[in-house]
């Protein structure tokens, strides 16, 4: 059995966000280029496709009451393969990835052991330097913060698709859900560890932040020969890249803007956040 027929890529976008997809493709072109491995778009109702890549699209418009979390499973239904990668789609690659090879032994592993529900492609600061059978990967322990990431990972996708809720964000999912995994999940999540080649290598936090393009994407696009209106973004401060560069219009915006987000922020705290939590948390 080919690769392609045990697992596929997922790249976790919306439509927003298309305007990174060229990028993020050519990134695995370059980088990547014995991928064994097809691709399934996640996004809303925007369409893709590449010359280079088999890519299928699941277009799915959330309702009311929907969220991330439902959009995430509506994705997983497309894929028919055991085993699925997902990846943002600002996680643009700026090095190599490991051969092929590296991925046939983690889905050897998974084939072996069910009860393994994901191997992270990325170092955890829960995951401690001790062997374990797997090699380069430590086990994550049974109660941590951030045991359910969108950081890059191999997992097992009926499992993947049993932790997500619709109503949930990719926030609230790393957040409450990973405090499920911690006291109700019982399957063995791997990480790699410290000392451990990068598999996949891109910019911290990815070529957007705060929906503003990360200063070092000028350099990668011009790099992979991609043509980026970054005025249309914007661009993230380039002596500090966490500020925004962008001026808050005192005309257009002033009192009124300052008042409605004070006003609404303590109704949705002294509100909705408490009950969002409890709900989260048992998973209804």
């Amino acid at each position: 059995m080919e690769l392609k027929d045990k697992c596929t890529i997922l790249v976790n976008t919306c439509d927003a966000y298309s305007d990174v997809w060229d990028l993020f493709f050519e990134s695995i072109k370059v980088q990547w280029e014995d991928c064994p491995f097809d691709f399934v778009i996640n996004t809303e109702s925007k369409t893709y496709n590449h010359k280079d890549f088999n890519i299928k699209i699941s277009n799915y418009m959330c309702e009311k009451g929907d969220r991330w979390g439902k959009r995430y499973k509506e994705a997983l239904k497309a894929i028919k393969t055991p085993y699925v990668i997902p990846i943002l789609e600002d996680f643009v690659l700026t090095k190599p990835v490991v051969k092929k090879d590296y991925f046939e032994k983690i889905i050897q592993w998974m084939d072996n052991d069910t009860d393994i529900a994901v191997f992270y492609l990325y170092k955890h600061p829960y995951v401690i330097n001790e062997k374990t059978k797997y090699e380069g990967f430590g086990q994550m322990p049974q109660k941590c913060d951030y045991k359910l990431t969108t950081a890059i990972g191999l997992w097992r996708k009926d499992t993947l698709y049993s932790y997500l809720k619709d109503f949930e964000s990719p926030w609230e999912w790393e957040g409450y859900s990973s405090i499920r995994a911690s006291y109700f999940y019982k399957e063995k999540m791997y990480a790699l560890l410290d000392n451990q080649k990068d598999i996949f290598t891109f910019p911290y936090g990815g070529v957007i932040r705060r929906g503003l393009w990360h200063i070092e994407t000028v350099e990668i696009a011009k790099n992979y020969n991609i043509e980026i209106d970054f005025g249309e973004r914007g661009m993230m401060n380039e002596n500090d890249p966490f500020s925004l560069d962008k001026v808050y219009s005192l005309r257009r915006g002033f009192p009124k803007d300052i008042f409605k987000k004070i006003f609404w922020n303590r109704i949705y705290i002294l509100i909705v956040r408490n009950f969002r939590k409890i709900r989260c948390i048992v998973g209804v």
